[in-house]
């Protein structure tokens, strides 16, 4: 992987982030979790530990950007763990849409039920119904980008070894 391709994935993940801040800053809710789309089409791409590392920047970028985290680097951890589960569910080939939807919504539930926690440890109310539906769209979105992202991917590999 060239630093070319480093930076593109970094700049997607930043992109990914400042979208869905700035989307709850305009208190447009439930929005799917882009991020946790870019992790999975990785994982899925080049397995657990990419997935691993895809989710840990993601995760650093969503502490550090405004609001952030209360606690600096639980997104971090989070969406790595995410990441590296989606890695483990990886399958040789190409992959169905409704695969690829099962493997995003559970990273899905992963993140947001961490959140959940975190929230009912401190007593602040909960969506459970925003969470589901957030879920849901991530899912969804992740059905119909993640197979975008793969051949992206392939396609350059392809050129540069090819």
């Amino acid at each position: 992987m060239g630093l070319l391709g480093l930076v593109l994935r970094g700049a997607g993940l930043v992109l990914a982030v400042l979208v869905a801040v700035g989307l709850a800053a305009r208190h447009l809710t439930p929005v799917p979790n882009l991020v946790v789309v870019l992790v999975v089409a990785w994982a899925l791409w080049r397995g657990p530990v990419a997935g691993a590392v895809a989710g840990l920047v993601g995760g650093w970028v969503l502490d550090l950007v405004p609001p952030g985290a209360e606690v600096l680097g639980v997104h971090a951890l989070v969406y790595a763990a995410a990441g590296m589960l989606a890695g483990r569910l990886r399958v040789t080939g190409p992959v169905a849409a409704p695969r690829v939807a099962a493997v995003t919504l559970l990273a899905s539930v992963v993140v947001e039920g961490v959140d959940v926690v975190r929230a009912l440890a401190v007593q602040a109310p909960v969506g459970l119904a925003d969470v589901a539906v957030r879920c849901l769209l991530t899912a969804t979105l992740g059905a119909l980008v993640v197979p975008v992202v793969v051949r992206a991917e392939r396609a350059a590999v392809r050129r540069r070894f090819g």
